[in-house]
């Protein structure tokens, strides 16, 4: 076997991985600020048999209640409708048990959101590439 098998497999998954957040940079939703910007690949490890990379954006949103979401899970799956209580501090402003505080506690306030599937289309749209580069560094590890 190759000495160079294992780093040529690294630099190739890498290779694909940057490929990938380009594309999924490309195709997320604009309306979230640096959203696309803070979409990062990860350097590829090993771990064990397996090469592990990681793409993805750490940017957390959070309910009024400390809760965490990561935002693009949150894009890319996207949302059923739900109950935001004491959306934007209705109960406090008007009181907790008026109209604007209660219609927040409905199932169905918040109408959800589309998702806006972009992980997913690069991913798919990546395997031939991911095929090539794996390829090529098992060749290159053998000349």
């Amino acid at each position: 076997m190759s000495n160079n098998l294992i780093p040529n497999l690294i630099r190739a998954e890498q290779n694909t991985a940057e490929h990938i957040k380009g594309m999924a940079q490309t195709l997320a939703p604009r309306q979230y600020g640096v959203y696309a910007s803070s979409i990062k690949a990860n350097p590829t490890v090993q771990e064990g048999n397996t090469l592990k990379t990681t793409i993805g954006s750490d940017l957390m949103v959070y309910t009024k209640s400390g809760q965490a979401y990561n935002l693009g899970f949150l894009l890319e799956t996207g949302t059923d409708p739900h109950a935001i209580p004491n959306a934007f501090g209705w109960g406090d402003i008007y009181g907790y048990d008026s109209e604007q505080y209660q219609r927040t506690l409905s199932p169905d306030w918040h109408p959800g959101t589309v998702a806006h599937i972009h992980y997913g289309t690069a991913l798919a749209s990546s395997k031939s590439l991911r095929e090539i580069n794996i390829r090529n560094a098992i060749r290159e590890s053998f000349k």
